[in-house]
């Protein structure tokens, strides 16, 4: 994005999510909102669409501009994974964001499961081996364990996977980016 679309489209996510946060009392799934906000300084404008859902606490919000799109909110339907990577089993996906444009694809998806941190991340690892990646980096921290993997050769590209460990549960994240 140019630095005046950036400006325009900080200027749309802001005004979407404050109508986000004061349409999340609904109780069933509707459009809380939805229009086209132009920016003042650049008169560049971004359609914007907000929902809440069925049960009030989760609400979505998407906005479109020229150079792409962006939509999050809570629940699994924005906590997207990307392409050839499946959840860990049992896990609940619990929100996300997903983002993509002329330059490629970014998202994050959070998710809680039952289990290890030790066994999520090796679930995560096995899959971006077995489609070719290398894992680059590696960390754990107290309760939390980390890795990032990309392809050889392909530095805009890559996925990083968080797992942390709170009695039996483990919540984590799968953050990516693609770009063209």
């Amino acid at each position: 994005m140019t630095t005046r679309a950036s400006t325009a489209f900080f200027n749309a996510f802001v005004a979407a999510a404050a109508l986000l946060a004061a349409g999340c009392s609904s109780k069933s799934e509707k459009e809380v909102a939805s229009g086209t906000y132009t920016d003042p300084e650049t008169g560049e404008t971004a359609d914007y669409k907000i929902t809440s859902s069925d049960d009030g606490e989760a609400g979505n919000v998407t906005i479109k501009t020229a150079d792409g799109e962006v939509s999050f909110g809570g629940g699994a339907a924005h906590a997207k994974l990307p392409s050839g990577i499946a959840p860990y089993p049992g896990a609940k996906m619990t929100g996300g964001f997903s983002s993509t444009g002329k330059d490629g694809i970014t998202g994050m998806a959070s998710f809680e499961a039952k289990g290890k941190a030790a066994d999520v991340i090796a679930h995560f690892r096995k899959q971006v081996e077995a489609q070719g990646m290398q894992v680059t980096s590696e960390i754990k921290a107290d309760q939390t364990m980390m890795f990032a993997a990309q392809k050889p050769g392909d530095e805009k590209s890559g996925m990083q996977f968080t797992a942390t460990q709170d009695g039996d549960k483990v919540s984590g994240s799968v953050t990516y980016g693609s770009h063209n």
